[in-house]
């Protein structure tokens, strides 16, 4: 079926409020079996993702202007190409937008708000980067998010103080892409310059490859999930199961994670419980574990050129080995570097036994070179 695509001589439009119009771009739906894959190739699009209540994919795609806009409609519609088909099994989506349409940058207040917030901003990142978090507080922190941390503070400043004029975004124009799923599609997504939200609990196969793009989860529950992530955002409340392969994302931020393999790179992360069965590999990344559960078991995690911080491990009942080479252990105020010698070998720095006569709750293995590590 020919998708529903106008050109800007042909737009439809639709009055969308006092102030703005909706201009349509696509619109389509297709019904699917336990066998479909929705395949999505994406430049430049910000799409929302909502469980469908039928057998049926649902694309809807619309532009918002801001009235009396022609010449930035002519703009966005310049650069805008969106197409989808349905072959056999296979629901394709392909969405190349240009630079101009992309908002992964755009604020949310005007630029003199902008200047005047933020350096309370900083000043307030600075001060809450070494809190101890609880994975409730991670949650709420993912469910409150719009992306970036300074969108997330002007939101919060908006709530704090309603009436306030923190003036108005100097975009003219937001994109307004859903796409309703039946619960049991699997999908693929490979994305570029993008934001995409899961509104719902994915829990078939996930296969996604992007670059500088931002995305946002419930859970995620799948053993054959695949992530391969640079640059960005990355949040998720909760995983289960899969390989995460992450470079360059400068906000990681992950309510629980057990079952998986996660591999990154230059990133900052923050995970709010360790579960069952994780395998961690990093390079020169900023990590916060700030808990395990009682259903965790073994946790390992090997680092180079790492700053790693763990939480409330002291008091628990774990096991603990730690080896590591040219390594700095912070622990009850006290810094120390341990296996600074030309071997380059990795030697033990701690070793943490469970309480006599009382079964472990858990083994955590830990191996650093020239890393930090942080017991909190």
């Amino acid at each position: 079926m020919k998708p529903y695509i106008y050109s800007i001589l042909f737009l439809i439009s639709i009055p969308f409020s006092f102030s703005q119009t909706k201009e349509l771009v696509l619109k389509e739906s297709y019904e699917i079996d336990k066998n479909t894959i929705l395949e999505i190739d994406i430049d430049n699009a910000s799409i929302v993702f909502e469980e469908s209540n039928d057998h049926k994919v649902h694309l809807d795609y619309s532009i918002l202007f801001d009235k009396d806009s022609e010449d930035i409609q002519y703009k966005v519609f310049k650069g805008l190409k969106a197409k989808s088909s349905k072959t056999n099994n296979k629901i394709k989506l392909e969405v190349k937008n240009s630079m101009y349409l992309g908002e992964l940058h755009s604020l949310d207040v005007d630029i003199e708000t902008y200047k005047e917030h933020i350096r309370g901003f900083f000043k307030k990142r600075r001060a809450n980067e070494f809190y101890y978090k609880s994975k409730d507080s991670i949650v709420k922190e993912i469910d409150f998010s719009l992306g970036t941390d300074s969108n997330d503070y002007f939101k919060k400043l908006k709530l704090e103080n309603p009436y306030k004029n923190y003036g108005k975004s100097p975009r003219k124009f937001k994109q307004d892409f859903i796409i309703k799923t039946p619960k049991n599609v699997k999908i693929k997504i490979k994305a570029l310059h993008s934001r995409i939200d899961f509104t719902y609990n994915v829990n078939t196969h996930l296969d996604i490859s992007s670059f500088k793009t931002y995305y946002k989860f419930k859970s995620i529950n799948n053993e054959n999930n695949s992530f391969k992530l640079m640059n960005g955002i990355f949040q998720a409340e909760a995983i289960s199961g899969g390989n995460y392969d992450l470079k360059d994302i400068y906000k990681v931020r992950i309510g629980s994670f057990s079952n998986a393999m996660l591999k990154t790179e230059t990133s900052k992360i923050q995970i709010g419980e360790i579960g069952k069965k994780v395998s961690f590999k990093d390079f020169t990344s900023k990590v916060h574990l700030y808990n395990f559960s009682e259903s965790f078991a073994d946790f390992s995690f090997e680092g180079k050129y790492s700053e790693l911080n763990v939480y409330k491990v002291k008091e628990s009942n774990y096991s603990v080995k730690v080896f590591g080479f040219n390594t700095v252990l912070n622990m009850d105020g006290t810094k120390t570097t341990f296996g600074n010698s030309k071997e380059e070998k990795l030697t033990k720095i701690l070793e943490k036994k469970p309480k006599e006569n009382i079964i472990s709750n858990g083994n955590i293995a830990i191996e650093l070179e020239n890393g930090i590590l942080n017991i909190k």
